[in-house]
């Protein structure tokens, strides 16, 4: 009976919780640490690591997948560098251009400006150059000239009225290079109320005088038709400054002033000679009663009074720097 009462107690009855068994433990076992899953090894040494810096972040590139891109979009990417260059390229040509447009343009103003032109095909005595000096270089005087007081009579003057009397409302023509108004000229004019042109080639002498007589810019040409040429204002080679101007014959400055016939001429420079070499005196409307010429050397002085002698002219006086003419069949 006890053995079948321990088998009952054994096999619980169903639906009863199996009773718990009691697990006996060893006491030295609950008494000693556990053990810890990996021992120490005591050769290795315990390095400390450095607290690890955060690493900056850096922007981000975006480059564009060119072989991953529509050709409409490709396009209008590359359609702003496109027009750039192509602007570029447009605005350094033009500028090319114009540099190479401004230095031939000062290269020919260089050569013209220091080149001679021999307006050869136009004739002295041409009906177009008369008007074209009388019209466009003929400057008039601002103010009545015999309002201003004459100048004291020089030897000139004197000579003048011992051969032909005391003569008003004459023509005069005073052709010099350069410098002020010749005194006799001015006389006659102020004085007894003559008319005429006063020539000039340098451009400051021409402006000094524009204005208080009847002044023309151009030097005496020595040959037979007019010239433009350079012209340097004053006689010492050093001078730079320089202007052009026109050359123009005797005969064309004496009809384009209304004085073919004057009864006073005075010529200076060294085309003085040559010009009178071209004066058609032979022409019926050619009239000179008397001529001075000024001179600075004695050689052209005598070939001067050989070739007026052999055009009807004597010798009337010599002066220091001149020479006056008188025409024979006035005396």
């Amino acid at each position: 009976m006890a053995r079948l009462d321990e088998k009952i107690q054994e096999k619980p009855l169903p639906g009863e919780a199996p009773a718990e068994i009691p697990v006996e433990t060893d006491d030295k076992a609950k008494e000693m640490p556990p053990k810890p899953t990996t021992a120490p090894d005591k050769t290795t040494a315990t390095v400390t690591l450095p607290a690890a810096s955060p690493t900056p972040v850096l922007p981000r590139i975006s480059v564009p997948m060119f072989t991953k891109t529509s050709p409409n979009d490709l396009y209008r990417r590359l359609l702003p560098a496109m027009l750039f260059v192509l602007t570029f390229v447009t605005v350094m040509t033009m500028l090319l251009i114009y540099m190479d447009t401004v230095a031939l343009g000062a290269q020919k103003f260089r050569a013209n400006m220091s080149r001679d032109y021999e307006l050869a095909s136009i004739a002295q005595g041409s009906a177009a150059l008369v008007a074209f000096v009388q019209q466009l270089h003929l400057a008039p005087p601002l103010a009545a000239p015999a309002a201003l007081p004459p100048p004291q009579p020089t030897p000139q003057v004197a000579l003048f009225d011992q051969l032909y009397g005391e003569i008003y409302n004459g023509t005069f023509v005073e052709f010099l290079p350069r410098g002020p108004r010749d005194q006799t000229s001015m006389y006659f004019e102020r004085a007894r109320q003559w008319d005429g042109v006063v020539v000039r080639a340098a451009a400051r002498d021409y402006l000094a005088l524009k204005g208080n007589a009847r002044a023309l810019h151009a030097c005496l040409s020595p040959t037979a038709h007019p010239r433009e040429v350079t012209y340097q204002e004053t006689e010492s080679a050093e001078s730079v400054f320089r202007s052009r101007v026109l050359c123009l014959p005797l005969l064309t400055v004496l009809l384009a002033a209304d004085a073919a016939r004057a009864r006073y001429v005075l010529l200076g420079g060294g085309n003085a000679l040559p010009a009178l070499t071209h004066l058609p005196f032979d022409d019926p409307r050619v009239h000179l009663q008397v001529i001075e010429v000024q001179f600075t050397n004695s050689s052209i002085r005598n070939q001067t009074s050989q070739f007026l002698q052999s055009k009807n002219y004597t010798i009337a006086a010599t002066f220091d720097n001149s020479v006056m003419y008188a025409l024979a069949k006035g005396l």
